[in-house]
């Protein structure tokens, strides 16, 4: 899901950067798949060469810069030293600057964002108290809890990204929620969106440098500084050079060979991982991620329930009269069916049924009614039901439930063996119960 998503998004980054790569005359890119495409196909005759060439020549300074100041440690010639400054400067930087500078100098007729968005506010808005409304805070409850649980999915989604871009520690799951919470209460006071987590940026401060959470801090103290100082300046930008550094972070935040190597896994892997993309790309971010966590939800029961297994014990190993079964897995929901036709399978003459729990991990309440169902079938066929080495979390469950005293503690055993000998008397002995 996560693959799928991640994959998703760059390919909507790139899509949407293709308009200001060629200075297309388009007033606004629609946010369906397929319509942007059919848009920039029929403007694709009104392409600026001026804008093209600054945007590619950003793409491939930012692709080569990280290269090109590659010196050996040891290096120590002024030139060296030059070479190592540069290298904590980040290539972003430069192709900012540059393609600034070389758009004013040389009147090159591409579009900044002072054209397309107007003049930046310098400043910050006062903050202001929102007015509360009981009648309208009623109906916010829904919104504001799938807001909450998305910003919630997407954030952590991608911080599980960052984690892949990187070897350092892994994120803290809680500590980012709880930020994420603390900057969704205030940003409003200022007139602000919720705010999530996002993939792009992400990507970006790493591929920049970023090693630590000091590199978000320092993201956000650098806008503010831009908003506060350099807002006229900041809107003399060329988009067509901020699209071609967001296409060279489409381009790395991708994990295609995934999407390759997504054939040599089983057929749930495959759906799970291109249907996530196909759904992110056509549709949108929020449906991909639900149907990709409900298909993960789906599969991972199938397959835990294709594991359980009530494995027959070899009848030349037991007393006369007697059935064992060896469980193996989680006995949940999704797994019960087996045990419900356990009952209608006992061979004739059956006389008790052992149950042998020692590789049984998991029982749910679901799997606990099954058992008691087939108590009860047990004993209207005058069969005894006995149980062996049963694990901490499932006689927990049978105790709280009652299903313990209604079995009788004397039919739960600890060890295999005694559930014949103790149980059952001598195997020779053939001896009733």
């Amino acid at each position: 899901v996560v693959t799928g998503f991640t994959n998703g998004i760059a390919v909507l980054i790139a899509l949407s950067q293709v308009r200001d790569l060629l200075g297309l005359t388009v007033d606004k890119l629609s946010a369906d798949f397929f319509a942007q495409l059919g848009t920039l196909a029929a403007q694709a005759h009104t392409w600026n060469p001026a804008s093209l060439a600054l945007g590619l020549g950003s793409l491939a300074v930012v692709a080569a810069w990280p290269k090109s100041y590659a010196v050996a440690a040891h290096a120590d010639t002024p030139r060296d030293r030059a070479y190592r400054l540069a290298a904590r400067v980040p290539g972003t930087v430069v192709v900012l600057i540059g393609a600034t500078v070389l758009a004013q100098l040389f009147a090159w007729p591409v579009t900044t964002i002072g054209d397309r968005f107007g003049n930046i506010p310098a400043g910050l808005p006062a903050p202001a108290w929102p007015e509360f409304n009981w009648g309208l805070a009623k109906q916010l409850v829904g919104p504001t809890l799938t807001l909450a649980l998305l910003g919630a999915i997407e954030s952590l989604l991608c911080a599980r990204v960052a984690d892949n871009l990187t070897e350092f520690k892994r994120h803290d799951p809680n500590q980012e929620l709880m930020a994420q919470g603390i900057a969704n209460i205030a940003a409003p006071l200022f007139g602000g969106l919720p705010a999530t987590g996002t993939v792009a940026r992400t990507v970006t401060n790493v591929r920049s440098g970023a090693r630590s959470p000091v590199a978000g801090m320092v993201h956000a103290l650098v806008l503010l500084v831009i908003v506060g100082v350099a807002a006229p300046w900041a809107a003399l930008i060329p988009l067509s050079a901020l699209a071609g550094l967001l296409l060279f972070v489409a381009w790395n935040m991708g994990q295609w060979r995934e999407l390759v190597r997504a054939r040599r896994f089983a057929l749930d892997y495959q759906v799970k991982l291109y249907g996530t993309f196909v759904l992110t790309v056509v549709f949108d971010l929020t449906v991909a991620v639900q149907v990709g966590l409900l298909l993960a939800c789906v599969f991972f029961i199938v397959r835990m329930g294709s594991l359980f297994e009530a494995r027959p014990i070899s009848a030349d190993k037991l007393p006369s009269g007697v059935a064992a079964y060896s469980l193996y897995g989680s006995l949940f929901f999704g797994a019960t069916p087996q045990m419900e036709a356990l009952a209608d399978s006992l061979p004739a003459g059956t006389r008790a049924v052992v149950l042998d729990m020692q590789r049984l991990v998991l029982l749910d309440t679901s799997g606990l009614q099954a058992l008691e169902l087939l108590h009860r079938q047990l004993q209207r066929q005058a069969v005894a039901l006995v149980l062996a080495e049963v694990n901490e979390q499932p006689l927990e469950l049978m105790r709280r439930s009652g299903f313990e005293a209604a079995l009788g503690a004397e039919h739960i055993v600890a060890q295999l063996n005694s559930a014949f000998t103790q149980t059952f008397g001598s195997t020779a002995s053939g001896s009733p119960l």
